[in-house]
């Protein structure tokens, strides 16, 4: 089930998001305005309710009418017959009662009085341990869950609130395949800023490119998790602006990209960070042989690179379908076929939230699959319909897609320059073909040397 929350204030996103996400355990989607909500709305039809702020709620009322649509709509403000009037399925709740929200979002959904009282008496929020391996010490009290009968849990504290651990006990969990900690529903939110504060202070620090790396591949993961949980707040944004900066002083920091491309290949970090730290290189370097200076544009390619794949963050999987014939074949439900097809224009709408978001930033990770409008992937491109900025973006996804494809399933590797050439036809397009080329020309030549 899926809660479509649109609020413009910050603090009231952090209030709702993680209070419905921890006592109902459904999707919470946040978006700021009516126009983004309808944009998700074109791509996502079967939202099962929607929360919205007053200024918002009479555009949402007349679109759910329009459209013919039954969805329950929850109004943040003071009952007006003008909406009500509009739209017959709305009730109205103050936006700081947010335990009446609940209450009410639960009953909208059909999720039962009993299951809701257990869930608001749930004291403990799961965390993955993977969020423990670049921290020291904790803010909280951290528990393991030891199951006593089927739906009776025991909590043992296993880190104490101040305690120093190393990322060798962390490792050790993870061997032994456990997935989550738990820690005080209470002090989720807390736990989240101190997470994400430790993540900052650690890709400032000057160490080793691997070690970097590793950072990096965390950092990426807890950043894209965290922000289609509770969407933007300071230390989300924080975060993901530490983490470009990184990905983009990493690239500047060498002289000849394909060590740290090896580097990154060879980590042992997630497929979607790779993904997308091999994409901004990529880019990067086709940006540097067409001698274009501006570091802003190496900014703008690693925000695209992040957030390109950003609504499949929590399943890699679909994140590796590349083509449409891939995803005709793959053995998918309906809800996950739609989140393949439609991730581009999804992570587009999501960029536009970003405060000071690259300028048309929307445009390049909503075409990096080569279409126009994000949905799918292109069968036969008009590379003529795409600024220079989307071909450079497009161009690097693909020759990471085969890069990674090759590295993951063996086999003999495509003369991708040669099916590029074929692929890409116009005058820009062939420019920025010879651009890597160049890179891949100075790899060959830098590894005959060493």
């Amino acid at each position: 089930m899926q809660i479509l929350l649109i609020v413009s204030k910050p603090v009231v996103k952090d209030l709702l998001s993680i209070n419905i996400k921890s006592f109902l355990g459904v999707d919470v989607i946040v978006r700021t305005n009516s126009a983004e909500a309808v944009d998700l709305l074109a791509i996502l039809p079967e939202i099962d309710l929607i929360i919205s702020d007053k200024e918002s709620a009479f555009a949402m009322a007349e679109y759910l009418t329009n459209n013919k649509k039954q969805t329950s709509l929850i109004v943040l403000g003071d009952k007006t017959e003008e909406i009500s009037g509009i739209y017959p399925i709305t009730q109205f709740l103050a936006e700081s009662d947010w335990e009446e929200i609940v209450t009410l979002s639960a009953k909208s959904l059909g999720i039962s009085d009993d299951i809701l009282k257990k869930r608001k008496h749930s004291e403990y929020t799961a965390i993955p341990v993977t969020y423990f391996l670049n921290l020291d010490s904790s803010c909280c009290d951290v528990f393991i869950r030891i199951a006593k009968s089927e739906n009776d849990f025991q909590f043992v504290k296993r880190i104490h609130r101040g305690d120093t651990f190393s990322k060798m006990v962390i490792s050790r969990y993870i061997d032994q395949n456990l997935k989550y900690f738990y820690i005080p529903t209470e002090q989720l939110e807390q736990f989240s800023v101190y997470v994400s504060n430790q993540l900052v202070k650690k890709l400032a620090e000057p160490i080793a490119i691997e070690e970097k790396i590793e950072v990096l591949g965390n950092s990426f993961t807890i950043a894209t998790q965290e922000i289609l949980r509770i969407g933007f707040n300071s230390s989300t944004i924080q975060l993901t602006e530490s983490l470009v900066t990184s990905i983009v002083d990493s690239f500047m920091a060498e002289e000849v990209a394909s060590p740290l491309l090896r580097k990154i290949l060879n980590s042992k970090t997630g497929y979607i960070y790779q993904h997308a730290h091999l994409t901004s290189i990529v880019s990067s370097e086709i940006i540097k042989n067409l001698g274009i200076k501006d570091k802003h544009i190496h900014e703008k390619m690693a925000f695209a690179a992040v957030f390109k794949d950003i609504s499949l963050a929590n399943n890699e999987e679909l994140a590796m379908i590349t083509s449409f014939e891939e995803l005709e074949n793959a053995d998918l439900d309906d809800e996950e076929w739609d989140q393949v097809f439609n991730h581009a224009l999804e992570g587009a709408v999501m960029i536009r939230q970003f405060p000071e978001a690259p300028l048309d930033i929307d445009y390049v990770i909503k075409h990096h699959h080569g279409v126009q409008n994000g949905k799918g992937f292109s069968i036969s491109i008009k590379d003529n319909n795409f600024d220079v900025d989307s071909l450079i973006f497009i161009i690097s996804v693909e020759f990471v897609n085969e890069l990674l494809r090759f590295k993951i399933k063996g086999g003999t590797p495509k003369p991708l320059i040669d099916e590029l050439y074929k692929k890409y036809t116009n005058s820009e397009s062939i420019r920025i073909i010879k651009a890597l080329e160049k890179t891949l020309k100075k790899s060959v030549n830098n590894g005959s040397k060493s």
